[in-house]
């Protein structure tokens, strides 16, 4: 499973209402001063989460980020991606995001701890692949036990 999180700090489509991910300071009419709220870490999360691939891309570089895309939907297991793409409506100061991203100056990692001194470190503006685990990915077993299944649907009969 490849999860896909589309980051640009604000609720563009709620008038520009402070997200998550929002500075605390980000001063807005829905949030005047900023929230106070320390902005939550999307990338810290999914590796305290357990996912076996951890990546930071960011929309401007639309062939960088597909293949990240592709790196996580192929690597097995839980796989996280940030993407940082700018809502220049509500925070027209992100027009210069295109000018702060870079790669990552150091290679992926495969150390969970590693990984995560890195992630609260940067800049966050490092693209890249972060993390890439080793650990063998859920294994569901098939069963054809169809009396199962009917049990589970009789449960539920009203």
């Amino acid at each position: 499973m490849t999860y896909v999180v589309l980051d640009n700090e604000v609720y563009g489509m709620t008038k520009g209402q402070p997200s998550p991910t929002t500075a605390p300071d980000w001063d807005s009419k829905i949030a005047p001063g900023g929230t106070g709220v320390s902005p939550f870490q999307p990338l810290v999360i999914a590796l305290a989460s357990g996912a076996n691939f951890v990546a930071r891309a960011f929309s401007g570089d639309p062939k960088g980020t597909a293949n990240i895309l592709v790196d996580a939907i192929t690597n097995p297991g839980f796989s996280f991606v940030q993407i940082l793409s700018p809502c220049v409506t509500f925070r027209p100061n992100q027009r210069q995001w295109k000018n702060h991203v870079h790669p990552a100056s150091v290679a992926t990692t495969a150390d969970v701890s590693q990984a995560a001194r890195r992630v609260m470190t940067d800049d966050g503006f490092n693209i890249g692949v972060l993390y890439k685990g080793s650990r063998e990915p859920y294994q569901q077993s098939v069963s054809n036990d169809v009396r199962f299944e009917r049990n589970i649907e009789e449960e539920f009969l009203l």
